[in-house]
Formats: C-alpha cells, sequence, structure tokens
C-alpha cells in the first residue's frame, strides 16, 4: 500500500493538468455564449477539414519512357455535319509503313438528317464504291445530310496519322457529285478524343472542338503530341494509358478533295501519376490543433474581454465616487 501511495504521489508531481475544484469556477453568460460560438466553430472546422482528408490529389513525375515497341488505342467519336456516311472513310498510316484504306473493325457510322437527328441503322461495314449512275443518284440524294463516326482504331506505338476522308469511294463518283470541289464542307465536331484508357482527372484537350466552315473548304490538320501515362491509383493499381497536347491548321484544298488529319507522334518523357491522400496522422494533428487552438485562442481572448470590462467599470466607480465627494 505504501509502494502505491509513493507511485501515485510520484505520478502526481508530474501532472500537467492540475484541476481546479468547484467551488472555485466561476460561470457566466458571456461565457455560455463564447462557448456556443467556440463549438461552432469547431464543427465548421472540423467538417472542412474532413472533407479535404477524403478528397485524393494526383501526383506527377516525368521520366524518360524506356519501353519499345507496344500498341496506341485511340477512341474517337466525331460527327461529321454535312458529310453523308456513304462517303467518309477512315484511312490510318505511320512511319513504319503501315498503311490501311478504309479501316472498318471496331469503327460505326451513324446517319444524321437535316434536322440533326440520327436515322437508320449504325453502318460497320466498309465503304461501298458506286461508279454507277443509281449508285450516283442514291448518293446525291444523301448530300446534306451528316455523319457521327466513331469507335476505336488500334495502331503501333509509333508517329503517324488517321484522317477521315473521301479516299475510299470511287474518283469518278466524286467528281459527278462535287465538280466544284469547294462544295465539299469538312465542318465537323470533335466529341471525343483519347489515346488509351481514361483515369480521374485526365483531360481531352479537343473534346467539344467544334469547326465550321460558312464557305469554301479546305483541309483540316491536329498535331497531337501523345505522352505515355502510368496511373497509379490508391489501391495500388497500374494503369497503362496516353495523354496528350494539341496544336490545329487549316489549309485550304487547291488540289485533290479535302480531309480531316489527326497526326499524332510519341513522346519520349513518360508521365507516372500517383494518387494520393492526406496521411491519417496528418488528419489527426489537424483535428487536434483545431480544437486546442481554438479552445486556447478564444478562452485568452475572452479572459481579456472580462478583464478589459471589468477596468472600465472600476474606473467609472471611482469616476462616480470623485464626482459624490465634490459635491459635498
Amino acid at each position: 500500500e505504501m509502494v502505491e501511495t509513493g507511485v501515485a504521489e510520484l505520478l502526481r508531481r508530474f501532472d500537467v493538468f492540475p484541476k481546479t475544484v468547484e467551488d472555485a469556477k466561476e460561470q457566466s453568460a458571456s461565457g455560455g455564449g463564447v462557448s456556443i460560438f467556440v463549438v461552432l466553430c469547431m464543427v465548421v472546422l472540423f467538417v472542412s477539414e474532413t472533407s479535404m482528408y477524403m478528397q485524393t490529389t494526383t501526383k506527377h513525375e516525368l521520366e524518360v519512357d524506356t519501353t519499345r515497341g507496344g500498341m496506341l488505342l485511340v477512341n474517337f467519336d466525331v460527327t461529321f455535319l454535312a458529310l453523308p456516311c456513304s462517303l467518309i472513310s477512315l484511312d490510318s498510316m505511320d512511319v513504319s509503313g503501315e498503311h490501311e484504306l478504309d479501316v472498318a473493325h471496331d469503327v460505326y457510322k451513324r446517319r444524321i438528317d437535316l434536322k440533326g437527328e440520327q436515322t437508320g441503322p449504325v453502318i460497320s461495314q466498309k465503304v461501298a464504291k458506286r461508279s454507277d449512275q443509281a449508285g450516283v443518284n442514291e448518293i446525291r440524294g444523301q448530300l446534306g445530310e451528316g455523319c457521327n463516326v466513331y469507335g476505336t482504331l488500334s495502331a503501333q506505338k509509333v508517329s503517324g496519322n488517321f484522317h477521315f476522308s473521301l479516299h475510299a469511294q470511287d474518283f469518278m463518283l466524286l467528281t459527278q457529285l462535287f465538280p466544284d470541289r469547294r462544295a465539299v464542307n469538312t465542318s465537323h465536331v470533335i466529341n471525343h478524343l483519347s489515346f488509351g484508357t481514361d483515369y480521374p482527372g485526365l483531360k481531352h484537350p479537343l473534346d467539344g472542338e467544334i469547326k465550321l466552315l460558312d464557305e469554301g473548304t479546305g483541309t483540316f490538320e491536329y498535331f497531337i503530341k501523345v505522352v505515355p501515362t502510368i496511373y497509379h491509383d490508391l489501391k495500388g493499381g497500374r494503369l497503362h494509358t496516353n495523354q496528350y497536347s494539341v496544336t490545329d491548321h487549316f489549309r485550304k484544298s487547291l488540289d485533290g478533295f479535302p480531309a480531316v488529319y489527326f497526326i499524332y507522334d510519341i513522346s519520349p518523357i513518360r508521365v507516372i501519376a500517383r494518387e494520393q491522400r492526406l496521411a491519417f496522422t496528418h488528419y489527426f494533428t489537424q483535428l487536434c490543433a483545431i480544437i486546442g487552438g481554438m479552445y486556447v485562442v478564444v478562452g485568452q481572448l475572452h479572459l481579456l474581454a472580462v478583464r478589459a470590462y471589468d477596468l472600465v467599470n472600476k474606473q467609472q466607480v471611482k469616476k462616480g465616487l470623485l464626482t459624490k465627494g465634490g459635491a459635498y
């Protein structure tokens, strides 16, 4: 028992939280109001800090891309406002010599009528070449329609381009349909363009891009720098994808039929994107700082205000007594 008493006495000497007896405590209306204010502030700061803790940020790092080969996945969704689906083809080529005319695999087309609404079934086939008069009349009846072209293109991970053009259709038919090549309207809307799988926060600069021609015609060229990217999420997952930057140029067509080109180059620099969240220890420390800081700071301000109020009252009382003494 004596040992326990000695230990308790020793611990009592190290107590940095001395207690005040109840009889020495004094409660006031102003203290109650300040306490309610402190609690409300703590709640607001707690909600704000918790919201920040739940949010994630993405940290980016750069390194040289040492990988070789591989495939580039291009996701596209482009709407041509004044060219029918029976004329438009998707062509691709790269610096390795690969050249594919009228790509049809994983490429889909939807006709858009004069009212801007989709009509007919989804088309997933190569352009049907027509040179007979019946074919000319049929396609001439479609002039003024638009076409929504969407899908996925798989290409070698080297510099190259893909383009939407009239190259797959019969040349004689095109000269009959467009004796004046300035009538070929390449106005278009890029609904979506990406190179690989999306991850949270990834931006696509060309999404929603609108190019309209009021008169004349020409070829639109988009020069794209594709940047390989590896994304690490909070769960340890790893995603290989790409992001890109772009500039564009419009060139009036003097010879040949106009087209829309997407010319891409692969960057030798790779981006490492890591999803991050504040550590729980940091979050807990911030909460302790909020609680302790609000309690101490507001408590001291309240104490100063009370002392100032008491001092003013004492001065007024003293002044009142002196005035009464002078009257006698």
